[in-house]
């Protein structure tokens, strides 16, 4: 008999082989966001088209950290200074869509686009505040007022960051990273049977939450239960009150505000 692989095995070459599972979300996402109370992000952003990711990484490859990368939206102080790149002048795209069909000079395009929103938003107190991407391909990378608040990858999986702390009332900058660049390790692969559509392809929303709320729910049948013998299909009021009561458990992932020792 042949020795069995311990499952944890697995799960350990397969983040070898593709360290690219590990690059999503960390923290749960937040579900049913059509009930949330939210302000929609939608509309034209100015982009950035940058095929040599310039405003990433200096000419020896190593991420920019400096006033020189695009997600710092930096605006000279004086004429000495060389800054080459500026979102104002740019061009825009519309939020939620692809870039190979807005542009035709984008049609063929596989690489990085920068995208900006500007906005002004006053929270109300004692809320918690996120930004919910409904989807982007490939990789996302995201920035707000100049700091990086999460990154993402899968073009066609919705994800959230927590935003409480980096949001002011005026003058916020969103800034989006999103690289649909083929890799051999990665989906889609180099060669590949679809269309690499590029860009932040479905909406982008404000959540705003109580400090304290359900993150996620679910309804299941208790396990051992058994399933009625009725007519599983039926939609009148008969069927539903001849039909047997099943159990069933209601499980809740809540999320929490963080409480501080010392204080109510």
């Amino acid at each position: 008999m042949p020795r069995a692989f311990p499952l944890r095995h697995y799960l350990l070459a397969l983040c070898l082989l593709f360290p690219g599972a590990v690059f999503g979300q960390v923290a749960p996402l937040i579900a049913n966001i059509s009930a949330r109370r939210m302000v929609s992000l939608d509309g034209q952003w100015q982009v950035i088209v940058d095929p040599y990711d310039t405003g990433s990484f200096d000419y020896h490859g190593r991420p920019l950290t400096n006033n020189n990368a695009f997600f710092k939206n930096y605006k000279p102080q004086s004429a000495s200074e060389l800054v080459e790149y500026d979102f104002d002048t740019s061009g825009y795209l519309n939020v939620p869509g692809d870039w190979n069909t807005q542009r035709e000079s984008l049609l063929f395009y596989e690489g990085s686009v920068w995208y900006k929103r500007s906005f002004d938003f006053a929270a109300p107190p004692g809320k918690r505040l996120f930004v919910h991407f409904g989807a982007a391909n490939y990789k996302a990378f995201v920035y707000l007022n100049g700091q990086e608040v999460g990154r993402h990858e899968g073009g066609f999986t919705p994800f959230d960051f927590e935003i409480t702390e980096k949001l002011r009332e005026r003058n916020n900058f969103l800034v989006v990273r999103v690289d649909s660049t083929r890799r051999s390790n990665e989906v889609p692969a180099v060669n590949t049977d679809w269309w690499n559509y590029g860009g932040i392809t479905r909406p982008v929303e404000l959540l705003i939450l109580p400090e304290s709320f359900i993150e996620d729910y679910s309804i299941q049948l208790e396990r051992g239960s058994r399933h009625s013998r009725k007519n599983p299909r039926g939609r009148n009021r008969q069927d539903f009150q001849n039909r047997p009561s099943w159990p069933s458990r209601i499980l809740l992932r809540c999320r929490c505000a963080a409480v501080v020792p010392g204080e109510p």
